[in-house]
């Protein structure tokens, strides 16, 4: 289909890894043809909508991961797509379980939106003193809006009377994509949490690991996908080890995911992390869950799409052609849309950053300058 002007397209949708990319594809309701790429802006862009808003999805060179390979990519996405306000980052990440006060599971989804305390942490960013390592930079926090969004699927979820859970109906998706529903199932192999003290054997598989290594934990009544919201840490290492790795969420909030790539985006663009549990962040890592979890991170991103209001463009009025109404009108009457059709306009100044722990030099998306917040 022909694509809408670039400048009715308001959120991005940002992915690191090819799998990530395939995953929040599925979950679009309409995908576009090209635009012209402005002079500067080195990216290459999926276009599409999903409910009411137009989005734009977009990565980094296949292979490129961690910080700043994130901020390089993200800095020139507005010379293209001017009215962009507000992403989602969306894909993989470590668990950090704290069972049982936080029964974090792979397959489940982590976002970045705790009520107490800073949504990312760049834990690896600071000084080295005599009384240890002290975190120099903590983040922006999401967009009001975004956070507002969070609360509506919070309640979504836990209030619907439907037996099988919302998430799995985004998923369900996949059933239409031959080549791609094998890959994003859950996977039949079994989710083991091994003890910290435990380290993985080179030359052995996590299968035949003694339970006697393993973490008792009481088996969940259905395979549900559950939803965290905390601290997210970044940094530019990929975590394997599980004594660091619960240092570091003691230290930060209890955070229940560590990752490679929010650090680099948090004060540049702003976004809500969205991560798919698919492994433990310890020896025993591994790629089966990432499918899946891919699958579930970008379940949640559609699900926060299609309760997010619809939003005008002053310019330009709709921010979604007229065309398109028809179409989605079926969409967003289903019970499990959560889509509302009245429009509320947001001004040109609303880049969505936020009071309380911003640090050092900050810019707003795309590299303009912001006052800075004192902590409150």
């Amino acid at each position: 289909m022909e694509s809408p002007k670039a400048e009715t397209f308001t959120i991005g949708i940002i992915y690191i890894k090819p799998l990530e990319m395939k995953a929040v594809t599925v979950m679009l309701d309409e995908r576009y043809g090209s635009l012209p790429v402005a002079h500067g802006d080195v990216n290459e862009y999926i276009l599409g909508r999903i409910g009411h808003h137009n989005v734009v999805v977009v990565g980094p060179a296949r292979g490129d991961q961690g910080t700043v390979a994130t901020a390089q990519f993200v800095s020139t996405i507005r010379l293209t797509f001017p009215k962009l306000s507000v992403g989602l980052l969306v894909g993989i990440g470590g668990g950090i379980p704290h069972y049982p006060k936080h029964d974090v599971r792979l397959g489940d989804v982590v976002v970045g939106a705790p009520e107490h305390g800073p949504a990312v942490v760049q834990y690896d960013l600071g000084w080295r003193t005599e009384e240890g390592f002290e975190t120099s930079r903590v983040l922006a926090k999401p967009p009001d809006l975004l956070r507002k969004v969070v609360n509506l699927v919070d309640n979504k979820i836990d209030s619907t009377e439907e037996v099988d859970d919302i998430l799995k109906s985004h998923i369900n998706r996949f059933a239409k994509h031959p080549r791609l529903r094998q890959q994003f199932k859950r996977p039949a192999t079994p989710d083991r949490l091994f003890k910290s003290s435990y380290s993985h054997q080179e030359g052995t598989v996590c299968a035949d690991h003694d339970c006697e290594f393993e973490v008792a934990r009481h088996p969940r009544d259905s395979d549900d996908i559950f939803v965290h919201y905390s601290t997210i840490l970044s940094g530019d290492s990929v975590m394997q080890s599980p004594t660091d790795r619960d240092l570091l969420s003691a230290k930060h909030n209890d955070a229940l995911c560590i990752e490679m790539e929010a650090a680099g985006l948090m004060d540049v663009f702003p976004c809500l992390v969205i991560r798919g549990i698919s492994d433990y962040a310890d020896s025993h890592k591994n790629t089966t869950w990432q499918s899946f979890a891919a699958a579930a991170a970008a379940a949640y991103a559609r699900e926060v799409l299609l309760n997010m209001s619809k939003r005008t463009v002053p310019e330009l009025g709709e921010a979604i052609s007229h065309a398109n109404a028809t179409n989605m009108q079926s969409e967003l009457n289903s019970p499990l849309s959560g889509g509302n059709d009245f429009s509320v306009h947001t001004g040109g100044n609303n880049y969505g950053t936020q009071s309380g722990y911003h640090s050092g030099n900050m810019t707003n998306h795309f590299g303009r300058p912001v006052r800075r917040s004192k902590a409150g």
